[in-house]
């Protein structure tokens, strides 16, 4: 499945705008949600090198991930642009400076700590849109596609909230496929090598577990 350019440019200009319409209380309430279906993770106690990101444009926000990851003593780390067109993972400790990079979208600055993806626990990723197959639509710039071409960390998820769903979206070869998704409603673990998701309940507070970028 393909899908042109102009209707990609439309695809995530309707996404975007979905994420955005969601006032302050929502976004704050999705961020909160998301922090506890992520620890459904059934290894969430063994993962200590995380990276995740700051959102922006109506993006879920992380920084209740963020919080509870500090508290449990794990390390963070943020997406750095190393040149014109590739990405890096660098060390975020509470309290260091950061810089805007030319999108404006504050990163932490040379000196520091660089790790490698596959060095990684977690990969949280910002998404316009995702399906259940793994599959997700970023902003096109292809940053993060990159940064993972490497080696893929233990997880590769996905934060988007439930709005941001679409039936299917087109993969190229070259796409890096989420193993979840984490959303307000639900944590989402996909199974990057069958066509679909297994689901099993959560319990309280969420529905089911189911087993590109100008920006990032």
């Amino acid at each position: 499945m393909t899908l042109s350019t102009s209707t990609k440019a439309r695809l995530r200009s309707e996404l975007r705008a979905r994420r955005r319409s969601l006032g302050a209380a929502q976004q704050r309430a999705a961020s909160e949600a998301a922090a506890l279906h992520i620890q459904q993770l059934p290894d969430w106690a063994g993962l200590q090198h995380i990276a995740l990101y700051l959102a922006a444009d109506g993006e879920l926000d992380p920084s209740a991930i963020a919080r509870l990851c500090r508290n449990s003593g794990k390390q963070l780390y943020l997406p750095r642009l190393a040149d014109h067109k590739s990405l890096q993972f660098a060390r975020w400790d509470a309290g260091s400076a950061l810089v805007n990079n030319r999108y404006r979208i504050p990163e932490p600055d040379e000196g520091s700590e660089i790790r490698a993806a596959v060095e990684l626990d977690l990969v949280l990723l910002p998404l316009v849109g995702w399906d259940r197959d793994g599959n997700r639509l970023g902003m096109g710039g292809g940053y993060y596609d990159r940064a993972l071409a490497a080696g893929r960390p233990r997880w590769i998820a996905g934060l988007a909230h439930s709005a941001q769903e679409v039936a299917r979206l087109p993969a190229e070869p070259w796409d890096i496929k989420l193993d979840l998704v984490v959303t307000e409603q639900a944590l989402v673990r996909c199974k990057r090598t069958s066509d679909s998701c297994q689901a099993s309940p959560t319990g309280e507070g969420g529905t089911s577990v189911l087993d590109d970028d100008a920006g990032l």
